[in-house]
């Protein structure tokens, strides 16, 4: 890792460059330290580190935050010419509840509900889907990446659950060269229950059935 750390840093530096660090699911980690992020391992040289309240509190309020270190005059011009308001109530609704002190007790909540619809899903992923399906074991957020055997395709396989009324990412969604056809990400977002089990269940039969 240190190594990775030296030769990142150096990248950076030979083409003066920043960092755009999007941390968005460092809150949500499953272990007893928090994942430390790329600014604090370059001393915030050169990092511009990106967060948000919409993965751990509540995602309409389209909140977020950056550290821009010492390009701070940059990005306030930046943001000043593209965005000129943010709206104001959802922000001093969140910094009043900052303030509170609530937001650690809230994310050890929020850790243990994630954590729990991780391992439930995986559980239904193990027995339903064909064998030979591969799943991440993420150690913080909440969606899992799946491997499909080949040749199967997600896409086809989305239309498939969309008539049934179940929804996910098919894997070229997040390729700009059309890759991952065999793979999709499942969400682990909402409180585990009957309904998103029976709804996994149904997706990993329809997978068995698309290679049959």
């Amino acid at each position: 890792m240190k190594a990775f750390e030296t030769y990142a840093e150096a990248l950076l530096a030979r083409h003066q460059v920043p960092l755009i660090e999007d941390d968005i699911y460092g809150d949500i980690y499953f272990g007893n330290e928090r994942p430390r992020p790329f600014m604090a391992l370059d001393r915030g040289r050169d990092t511009i580190c990106c967060s948000s309240f919409s993965k751990t509190v509540a995602p309409g309020y389209r909140v977020g935050w950056i550290a821009p270190g010492r390009r701070m005059q940059k990005v306030l011009e930046r943001k000043a010419a593209l965005t000129l308001c943010s709206p104001a109530l959802t922000q001093i609704a969140l910094a009043d509840f900052l303030s509170s002190g609530g937001y650690d007790s809230h994310l050890r909540r929020v850790r243990r509900a994630f954590q729990y619809n991780i391992a439930q899903m995986t559980r239904v992923i193990e027995t339903a889907f064909p064998t030979g399906t591969k799943v991440t074991r993420p150690a913080g957020g909440f969606v899992l990446w799946l491997e499909l055997p080949r040749p199967l395709k997600s896409r086809e396989l989305f239309r498939q659950a969309l008539d049934k009324g179940i929804c996910f990412a098919p894997g070229d969604v997040f390729s700009p060269s059309s890759r991952y056809h065999n793979c999709l990400r499942l969400s682990c977002g909402h409180p585990w229950d009957a309904r998103i089990e029976k709804g996994v269940t149904t997706l990993g039969a329809l997978a068995s059935s698309a290679l049959s």
